[in-house]
């Protein structure tokens, strides 16, 4: 097979901490891919990129090409788990027309993805890393109970709306926040949690203490912050934190130190940071369990913004870093 010309998109230039991504980070260049692969490689032809705050972790890295999760076909397969024209998703997938992948191990072939009854960009929302994130989070670390009180940061996110979900299907009480009004009636009206702030109009702690008086019992952390102190304080006795991210002070030029780190041994609280590529080999029982409730409308399909075109991935992702995106961003690379 002869070489293939790439479109690809890399970094550019440096970002100072703190500072906003901008298209100007990126560049759009084509290259040749040798389909000449070794044995073990896969050579995909990518269809849809997820886009995820981690990425921007990547900008010290010059003239490389960004990478994440992403949905893919295989065109060229020197690897015996992995089938010409068979779909599959996994990490280490370019910003890119064609990925090729030397070791293939975090890559897992979608079941009847030809078939599927949901959408493709699913396995990037509610059945990809997002999901995953959410579902193993809970399954591993939390015990939820009839009528507990759980608070979700970043709520109207692609992972914490599916917490929230999960939250609510086993009878608790969910309290969700979000950076918009639009957001807010979201996570009510269409999510069906109990009560929403908007963390950028309102006071976060006074809201907490209305909603639930009696205090927390689970906060899930996307956010970090200011925010993790104040819920130190509504948290009750012996209640649970689980840090999963904390997008609030990554890149920011003042990071915030956190003051009622004392409130951990005085409450008895219980503390667990979570990241799914510990649990990469659980997306089979992740499929196993929600696709057919997706595909049945017993699990809403939560909200993504497509953006077609590879060469629109990095305005896209500096768009959706300053929050100007509801749910999940994907670029849409190619169709099947």
């Amino acid at each position: 097979m002869a070489p293939i010309n790439n479109t690809r998109v890399v970094r550019a230039k440096y970002i100072a901490k703190g500072d906003s991504f901008t298209n100007e980070n990126f560049k759009t260049e084509t290259v040749p891919v040798d389909t000449n692969l070794n044995d073990g490689e896969i050579l995909l032809r990518n269809l849809y990129l997820g886009l995820d705050p981690y990425q921007g972790a990547q900008a010290s890295t010059l003239n490389k090409v960004v990478a994440g999760f992403g949905v893919s076909e295989v065109v060229v397969s020197k690897n015996p788990s992995f089938s010409v024209s068979s779909i599959v998703t996994g990490l280490g997938i370019g910003w890119e027309q064609y990925t090729r992948i030397a070791n293939p191990s975090i890559m897992f072939v979608i079941p009847e993805a030809r078939n599927t009854k949901v959408p493709l960009t699913e396995y990037l929302n509610a059945l990809g890393a997002n999901g995953l994130t959410a579902f193993a989070a809970v399954d591993t670390l939390v015990k939820f109970k009839k009528d507990q009180v759980v608070f979700v940061t970043s709520a109207a996110g692609p992972v914490g709306a599916f917490i929230a979900i999960l939250a609510k299907r086993a009878g608790a009480f969910v309290i969700g926040s979000a950076g918009s009004d639009t957001k807010v009636n979201y996570l009510v009206q269409e999510l069906g949690l109990d009560a929403a702030i908007n963390y950028k109009t309102q006071d976060t702690a006074a809201q907490l203490s209305t909603l639930a008086p009696d205090g927390i019992d689970i906060y899930f952390d996307l956010v970090g912050g200011e925010v993790l102190d104040i819920a130190f304080e509504k948290l009750k006795v012996k209640g649970q934190v689980v840090a999963i991210g904390n997008i609030a002070v990554v890149n920011s030029k003042t990071p915030y130190s956190n003051k009622n780190l004392h409130l951990i041994i005085t409450k008895a609280l219980t503390i667990n940071g979570f990241t799914a590529f510990h649990h990469m080999h659980r997306f089979p029982d992740l499929w196993r369990e929600f696709e057919p409730l997706i595909a049945r409308g017993e699990i809403k399909s939560q909200n993504h913004t497509l953006i077609e075109g590879v060469k629109h991935a990095g305005q896209a992702f500096g768009d959706y870093m300053d929050g100007k995106y509801h749910g999940k961003v994907i670029v849409q690379v190619a169709t099947l």
